[in-house]
């Protein structure tokens, strides 16, 4: 098997719009004080990356980076790349193999896959992708909760309409979020008008002191991977454009 069989595009194929793409995993106990944030694991990382339902083998272990380095999606090549950190009771993974444009919901099969996988964990999954016009998908799972999906576009002008599924306000309110912490992080929910509500930004405030992202100096592995035939088939459908197949 070469390493990019399952491609139809060649690697050159320039790729369309860009986006956030990540799933976040914390591991119990959820202590509430996440300052003296660990180094990463990178033997954990790799087997991390490994298991990844995305991931059908890593190729290539290129080291560390920032988290908020990450990557710039120009030609196909650059989806082949993925970012991947193991910080003590926190996994994450940025993977654009979790974008989507409604048809596939990646984000909610891989936090039900790590939710069988890790039972006990809270796990916040989410992906935005815009290509002329945005997509984004949302899924957390927290213990003593019903698991929460939602999924639609934001500009869509309710067509089609936004899927919601869950109770967002009780999974925000077991996590200790209040109205007013969403209100000074500027985050609105409204269960009526779904359409309207930052997702990543509540997923963000589910995760507290646990959210790795918008923690510049914080390290994670790179790996270049050879992903799953049918996560190929779907980053193909959603980030490269027709002619280029």
């Amino acid at each position: 098997m070469t390493e990019n069989s399952f491609w139809r595009c060649p690697p050159q194929a320039q790729v369309r719009g860009s986006g956030q793409y990540t799933v976040t995993v914390v591991l119990p106990p959820f202590a509430d004080d996440a300052a003296d944030w660990p180094a990463n694991d990178r033997a954990a990382a790799r087997e991390f990356a490994e298991s990844f339902g995305t991931v059908d083998a890593v190729l290539e272990d290129h080291g560390e980076r920032n988290i908020s380095d990450g990557f710039s999606l120009t030609t196909r090549d650059d989806l082949e790349w993925i970012q991947v950190g193991v910080w003590g009771n926190v996994i994450g993974i940025s993977d654009p193999a979790l974008a989507d444009e409604g048809n596939s919901w990646p984000v909610l099969e891989q936090v039900r896959n790590l939710a069988r996988r890790f039972p006990g964990a809270k796990i916040v999954g989410g992906a935005t992708v815009d290509c002329g016009e945005i997509h984004e998908e949302a899924a957390w799972v927290v213990p003593g909760c019903e698991p929460v999906h939602s999924e639609g576009w934001p500009d869509g002008d309710g067509v089609p309409p936004w899927t919601l599924e869950g109770d967002p306000g009780a999974v925000l309110a077991a996590c200790g979020v209040t109205a007013r912490m969403a209100r000074d992080a500027d985050i609105a929910y409204d269960p009526d008008d779904p359409a309207s509500t930052y997702w990543g930004g509540l997923g963000e405030l589910v995760l507290g002191a646990h959210h790795p992202w918008r923690r510049p100096k914080v390290r994670t592995s790179v790996f270049r991977v050879r992903h799953t035939h049918a996560a190929v088939d779907l980053m193909e459908e959603v980030w490269i454009a027709d002619s280029d197949l």
